[in-house]
Order: C-alpha cells, then sequence, then structure tokens
C-alpha cells in the first residue's frame, strides 16, 4: 500500500513537472520570436510594430556608449539615408522571471547608408517585461561587437 502510494505521489509529481517545463518552453518560445520580430520589424522600417513591441521607457545602449530611447531609436530606423537589409539572430537564450525575460544572443547586421555597406555583429543582453499581458522590450545592451568590413 505504502509503495503504491509512494509510486502514485511520483507519478503525480512527474506529470506536473512536465507540465511546467513545457509552459516554461512555450512561453521562452513565444519572447524569443517577439526579439526575433523586432528586428524583421527594423529591417522592413515597420514602426507600428515597433511602437508596439518597445516599451515607452526603452533604452538601448549601443556598442558604442550612446544610449537613447525609444523615439530616439525609431527616428534612425525610419532614416531614409539607412537601411537595414539583415538583422540575422544566433545563439539566442530565453531566461524566465515571471514578468521578466533575459534574452541573451548574437545579432549579425548588414546596413547600408548612402554607397556603403556594413556589416557587423554583436552580443547583446535585452531585458522584456510583460504589462498588460504583452511582452515589451525594456532594455538592449550590446555587450561586445565586431565588424566584417
Amino acid at each position: 500500500m505504502k509503495v503504491h502510494c509512494l509510486i502514485t505521489l511520483l507519478i503525480l509529481l512527474l506529470a506536473k513537472y512536465t507540465s511546467v517545463s513545457a509552459q516554461l518552453s512555450e512561453k521562452q518560445k513565444v519572447v524569443d520570436d517577439i526579439n526575433r520580430n523586432i528586428d524583421y520589424a527594423v529591417v522592413k522600417k515597420d514602426v507600428a510594430i515597433l511602437r508596439q513591441l518597445y516599451a515607452d521607457d526603452f533604452v538601448f545602449t549601443h556598442g558604442t556608449g550612446y544610449v537613447e530611447g525609444k523615439e530616439s531609436w525609431i527616428k534612425d530606423v525610419e532614416n531614409p539615408a539607412k537601411k537595414f537589409t539583415s538583422r540575422e539572430h544566433d545563439s539566442t537564450l530565453v531566461e524566465l522571471h515571471q514578468d521578466l525575460a533575459i534574452v541573451t544572443g548574437r545579432l549579425i547586421i548588414s546596413r547600408s547608408e548612402k554607397d556603403k555597406v556594413y556589416r557587423y555583429g554583436i552580443r547583446y543582453i535585452r531585458v522584456f517585461a510583460l504589462r498588460n499581458k504583452d511582452w515589451q522590450l525594456v532594455s538592449h545592451r550590446t555587450i561586445k561587437e565586431w565588424h566584417y568590413n
């Protein structure tokens, strides 16, 4: 009898753990998709999407140390003299903490400005917050940058 109760308890705990693990994986996928969609929107110059996905208090710390907010960065994205041709993610990891997600990864960027093409990579840390049931990017910090040309 005791063995049967113990086995039942272990099965219930395992089922609960598996369910929680699957939920975490799904939430991590949602945040990872939003993270990638932000950069697709930058390439497409889709300002409407960026306004939704960046929090009003968004802070962008570039690899140069330059810091700007949401509106300044969106104006830079809109600039017709600059065109991001690709922003591809690699090695992303999503760490969840209730209403907060920390995303780390690499981003390989290609940007053209006038007659010059810039290709570079960055390592970043991004912080997302769950606000009004939607994940929004509140902070991007470039922690390493390298150039291909």
